[in-house]
């Protein structure tokens, strides 16, 4: 056989996946013709594939040896010195293959790589921004130069560039899970899971892509819709132990510590390196009263990293629930200066605003307030910044700051539905009332902006009001009694109240609702029943006292010791 036939037979193999077959004929072509480089560059890429570098490097070094003219071969060898970890040799095998072919796309996206992991990240950029320039199409230097500006907190910037590598290649399952992180990690969940859903479409075992759309669910307490995910995820890579931790602290957040702590405890198992794993087993033994083992399992963690912040906020919590304040202060003050330290050194808006919350939840509000103000300095053209702010002035009650700083969140993302809530929940009734068609019409759907203007109308526009409360929403049936209570349409509102009650028959509020509707209408033989079973949900429920003892007056029955229970709770509440 001549060197061509030798050549196709390997191909053959190649395709047939017999890699043994096919090396056996390259290596026979390669006898026949011992100074050809396309054979050394042949083997190098057959060895390459094979994950065998260090052979590769063999063959691509006697390659470029034997045609020191071709720029392909220099950028071959330049990838098994990187895949070697041999990145200075890389760069300069890349550097040779540009003198070349100064239009070579992938030598610079590879030559950004090689400087991206010795973290020359400046460098890094400039070679793919000569990559994109040699080659507008080049979706790779689209994706790396977005995946180094996500790393070093330019997410804004990092966003345009995943969203450009997956037009150019929508196939590209990891750059749109990427592409998905960078919104997760501005806080817009609900975006985060459409994008991650558009990998799973590529690859519906992708256990990353699975995994993190579990985890945005998770961010927004939407915890029984996370749990098949992370049981996705497991059931993917049984080893995957952040799953194993995700859906033990999900379970924990649905009050199911029992059955949460046997998977956190898998996920530390599996990987006792992890402080955020001890964070979530601290949380679920917290939920089983368990303070003591809280406060072993956290210092565990702060022993594997001392400043981790979740690590020592939690530690503050048990001390909290301890009952020992001033070493829950100082717990505080750790998980501030540890936070500062990342703030300053990833410059995120997030980072600031986590600063600002710990803060707060430690008692130095003013200083907290001033933390969310760095966010936004950080980070001036997102919105997030500006409604985390304004979401603690509105709970300090510094109410026209937190008009301004909503306005200027809602300037830059005036479609943002956070924005609107906290709009609406600082305006007053009448506002509300005279600018509801225009601002309400691009919100109709959205139940939570309904409810709230439903509540926000409630006391002066009841009959306007019950246009936006929700029959499958229990906070909106007990306003909507209020509102036809005010209407003098005790028929309704007992109607609604019972809804309330099929709803949650455990809160007490549809039960007294029915109760004073019952009594309104002077059927006190209800009206007992009802407040009886007020009684039952909670037993010194001075609401359902009062209208146990006026549905007995008005029967002119004792109701003596009732009014000695009302006694005990407030003397003014005695009939």
């Amino acid at each position: 056989m001549d060197i061509i036939d030798l050549v196709r037979l390997g191909e053959n193999f190649i395709d047939d996946g017999d890699i043994k077959k096919a090396r056996i004929k390259f290596l026979d072509a390669l006898a026949l013709a011992p100074e050809d480089p396309q054979m050394h560059n042949r083997l190098g890429m057959l060895e390459m594939s094979q994950g065998n570098s260090t052979k590769a490097q063999e063959y691509y070094t006697k390659a470029c040896e034997l045609a020191p003219d071709v720029s392909r071969y220099h950028m071959r060898l330049g990838d098994s010195f990187q895949r070697l970890g041999q990145f200075e040799d890389a760069i300069q095998s890349y550097a040779r293959s540009l003198e070349l072919e100064p239009k070579n796309a992938p030598a610079w996206n590879n030559r950004g790589f090689a400087n991206f992991n010795i973290n020359r990240w400046n460098e890094a950029l400039r070679c793919y921004d000569e990559s994109m320039r040699s080659d507008p199409s080049y979706a790779v230097a689209w994706y790396n130069y977005g995946y180094t500006l996500q790393l070093s907190g330019r997410l804004n910037e990092s966003k345009d560039y995943y969203q450009r590598a997956v037009e150019l290649d929508p196939d590209d399952k990891i750059a749109w899970n990427n592409l998905a992180n960078v919104h997760y990690n501005q806080g817009q969940y609900e975006l985060s899971i459409e994008i991650y859903k558009k990998s799973l479409a590529l690859d519906p075992d992708y256990v990353i892509a699975v995994n993190n759309i579990g985890n945005a669910l998770d961010h927004l307490h939407r915890y029984e819709e996370s749990i098949p995910y992370h049981e996705k995820a497991i059931e993917l890579d049984s080893t995957f132990h952040y799953a194993w931790m995700a859906k033990g602290r999900a379970l924990t957040h649905l009050n199911r510590p029992e059955e949460g702590l046997e998977y956190i405890e898998t996920s530390i198992e599996l990987d006792d390196e992890d402080p955020d794993y001890h964070e979530a087993l601290c949380r679920c033994f917290m939920k089983l009263n368990l303070l003591d083992k809280a406060r072993q399992i956290i210092n565990l963690g702060l022993s594997v990293d001392g400043q981790h912040v979740p690590c020592w906020i939690a530690l503050g919590d048990v001390n909290l629930e301890l009952n020992n304040r001033r070493r829950a202060l100082q717990c505080y003050d750790e998980a501030v200066r540890a936070q500062d330290v990342l703030s300053r050194n990833r410059m995120r808006d997030l980072d600031w605003i986590e600063k600002g919350r710990i803060l707060e939840k430690a008692g130095v509000v003013h200083e907290g307030i001033r933390q969310y103000t760095n966010a936004i300095t950080i980070a001036s053209e997102n919105s997030r910044p500006y409604f985390r702010k304004a979401r603690i002035l509105i709970d300090y009650d510094k109410i026209d700051e937190a008009r301004d700083t909503i306005q200027r969140g809602l300037d830059i993302d005036p479609e943002s539905i956070t924005g609107h809530k906290l709009l609406f929940q600082v305006m007053d009734s009448k506002e509300i009332h005279n600018s509801i068609d225009s601002i309400f019409s691009s919100f109709s759907t959205n139940k939570e902006i309904s409810s709230l203007i439903g509540y926000k109308l409630a006391a002066e526009y009841p009959e306007l009001a019950l246009d936006f409360l929700h029959d499958n929403n229990f906070q909106d049936l007990i306003i909507k009694i209020d509102c036809l209570r005010s209407l003098k349409k005790e028929d309704e509102a007992l109607k609604v109240s019972k809804k309330a009650i099929d709803l949650d028959p455990n809160k007490i509020e549809g039960w007294i609702s029915a109760g004073w509707c019952s009594y309104e209408m002077d059927n006190y033989s209800d009206a007992n029943s009802y407040f009886e079973s007020a009684l039952g949900c909670d037993i010194s429920s001075p609401d359902a006292l009062v209208g146990k003892a006026l549905v007995l007056k008005a029967q002119s029955k004792d109701f003596s010791y009732y009014n000695r229970a009302l006694e005990d709770i407030d003397p003014k509440l005695v009939i």
